[in-house]
């Protein structure tokens, strides 16, 4: 009896120590669970909640006119452009979900034809005819044409702008910029200077006429000989406070508009194209027909919103009997010294993308060459841009804006050379798809006699 009793008591101890160690190796793990929980990075959560905080590229926002437009993230850098590439940007027809997908890998490469490839990712779901934005003859097409013809003036006393008014050289300017000065110089739009002297000067009018000599034979913008009505759409053009190629638009408010203030300004345009100190001189043109109207001349310091101008057609005789009869040359003028005719990087660059904006002008509309003007006469670049205008046209295409890409722009002592690509986005309005073609090539650039850059050759890269 004493004995099992002994002997039970020795297996309780055992069994014990057992269970023992079975709850702590439990307690050990659940509290090793709980340490790795919680020391998880937040990359290891749920793949979904990721996706929904960092795919901003896939989320939808609301456009104009309830349309939803995807947001689509910026590229730090442009994808390099192969040239001739010929790209269909169509949105893909929709399937069916029990469609099968089109084996890509089954097709066969077409012969003889530029490399075509599908776009990965659609813009957006509409009509090809939507997708492309048709660029209409407007101010920025007006402006990159009428840059030439528009130079700043710098006396001793004063800074202000003028245009070319014939093909004598001479620019028109208001005589309160040159008055009293011992010296002018002008700049044109990139930047090269020259000497010039008055040539005629008001003392009643504010209007003076300066000859440029070293301009002589540039021909001049035309210009309009006659009224035009109260809301006809304008543009000033000039360097107020000595920005150049500055520009803003507005809309002529008035006509016949008259006050004196130094000077006697007598059937006035009133417009609400803003001009400042600076602005005085430059010409206010049409943006309907691209002509110029007149001098932008004087704001009322009560209304500055308000800006006027001296109409072309009231002053064209004084100023053409100034042109035929100039006033003699002083031989002792003082003229200051001119920086031989250089080139710019920024310049080159506005200067190309200028030539870009206007392509799809010429490239819709078979009236319109302002492209031209940036191709030296006679010269390759001449032959060579006609015909790559010539031909990307076709009646069944409508283009869009270009954005050139210019990847490297390196000067010589009297060359420039600009590596710059486009792509050409066009709706086929035959095959109903949204198509781009582009292409790279190397610019060659020379300054002309009149002091402003030309393209003197063009060549595909690789070449």
């Amino acid at each position: 009896m004493n004995r099992r009793i002994h002997a039970k008591n020795n297996r309780a101890p055992q069994k014990k120590n057992w269970l023992v160690s079975i709850f702590t190796v439990l307690f050990l793990a659940a509290i090793a669970t709980g340490v790795y929980l919680i020391l998880s990075p937040p990359e290891q959560q749920s793949t979904q909640e990721s996706l929904e905080k960092t795919s901003f590229s896939e989320r939808e926002y609301q456009g104009g006119g309830g349309i939803s437009v995807p947001v689509i993230e910026e590229k730090e850098e442009p994808d390099p452009i192969e040239p001739g590439t010929v790209t269909d940007q169509t949105p893909p027809p929709e399937r069916e979900e029990s469609e099968p997908a089109p084996d890509d890998s089954a097709e066969e490469p077409q012969e003889d034809s530029a490399p075509v490839t599908e776009e990965e990712e659609v813009i957006e779901e509409q009509p090809a005819e939507a997708l492309v934005t048709v660029p209409e003859p407007d101010l920025s097409s007006m402006i990159a044409n009428a840059k030439t013809y528009v130079y700043t003036i710098y006396t001793d006393l004063d800074q202000g702008s003028g245009f070319l008014f014939n093909n004598k050289g001479d620019i028109l300017t208001n005589a309160h910029v040159v008055k009293d000065s011992q010296y002018v110089t002008v700049k044109n739009s990139n930047g090269q200077e020259f000497n010039g002297r008055v040539i005629g000067i008001s003392k009643t009018t504010d209007i003076a006429l300066i000859r440029v000599t070293d301009i002589a034979g540039k021909p001049p913008m035309d210009m309009e000989m006659q009224q035009v009505p109260v809301d006809t759409k304008v543009f000033a053009l000039g360097s107020p406070e000595n920005i150049i190629n500055t520009s803003t638009e507005g809309v002529i408010t008035n006509t016949g508009m008259s006050f004196y203030d130094g000077y006697k300004y007598e059937d006035l345009y009133e417009m609400t194209a803003k001009i400042k100190q600076g602005s005085s001189g430059g010409p206010l043109i049409s943006a309907e027909s691209g002509k110029i109207l007149g001098i932008n001349s004087i704001v009322l310091t009560d209304n500055p919103d308000i800006g006027y101008t001296i109409p072309i057609y009231s002053v064209s005789g004084q100023l053409q009997e100034w042109a035929n009869n100039p006033l003699t040359a002083d031989g002792e003028a003082f003229q200051p010294e001119i920086p031989d005719a250089f080139f710019e990087e920024e310049a080159l660059r506005g200067f190309i993308s200028d030539f870009y904006e206007l392509i799809p002008y010429s490239l819709n509309d078979d009236e319109i060459g302002y492209y031209k003007f940036f191709l030296l006469p006679g010269s390759q670049a001449e032959m060579f841009g006609t015909d790559m205008v010539e031909d990307l046209k076709e009646e069944q295409r409508v283009f869009q804006a270009v954005d050139p890409v210019i990847t490297k722009i390196e000067i010589d002592d009297n060359e420039a050379y600009v590596t710059a690509g486009a792509t050409f986005k066009f709706h086929d309005q035959e095959d109903d798809k949204l198509v781009s073609i582009s292409h790279a090539v190397v610019y060659t650039i020379v300054i002309d006699r009149f002091g402003d850059y030309q393209i003197s050759a063009i060549n595909n890269q690789d070449q």
